[in-house]
This record gives C-alpha cells, sequence and structure tokens, in this order.
C-alpha cells in the first residue's frame, strides 16, 4: 500500500519551501553582521610582533571645481560581409 505525501499541495510545499530558504538566509546574514569584527575569527592574519604607528600625512586641499574627461581611444573593426549560418534545407 503506498503511502500519500504529507503535503498535498504544490502550492503549500513551494510557500513551505520558500518560507524556509527566507528565515535561513536571514538567520546568516544576520549571524555575519554580528561576527564581521570577530577577534578571535580562525581565518583572520596574525598581526605583527612590533606594530609600528604610521605617519600622519599631509591630504592636498580640495580644490573649488574638478573636471573629468573620457577619452575614447581605438575602434572595433566592423565587417559587411552577409553572416554565416547554418540552416536545415529539405
Amino acid at each position: 500500500m503506498a503511502q500519500r505525501p504529507l503535503i498535498t499541495s504544490s502550492l503549500a510545499l513551494r510557500v513551505l519551501a520558500t518560507g524556509v530558504t527566507f528565515v535561513s538566509t536571514v538567520g546568516m546574514t544576520a549571524f555575519a553582521a554580528t561576527h564581521v569584527q570577530n577577534t578571535a575569527a580562525p581565518l583572520k592574519p596574525a598581526a605583527p610582533a612590533s606594530v609600528v604607528a604610521a605617519q600622519p600625512t599631509a591630504t592636498p586641499a580640495p580644490t573649488a571645481t574638478s573636471r573629468r574627461t573620457t577619452t575614447v581611444t581605438g575602434r572595433v573593426p566592423t565587417t559587411t560581409a552577409a553572416p554565416r549560418t547554418k540552416t536545415h534545407s529539405s
């Protein structure tokens, strides 16, 4: 004697699968967000033995106006030959 499926409606099965996927994704995202700065992370590179403080660097003063230009170089060659296609002829 064959057993009946636990969920007989395909729509209900799709909704259940979508809900489980959504909850799983939300859970993984929340876990990753809370553990992004974990100092005991196993794959985090070790800090050097002696840390030397970086010297402050001068930053340039912002300019009143800035201009950005884009130059297009080179062209893509084109052809006017007929397209090569393989069609079945009977």
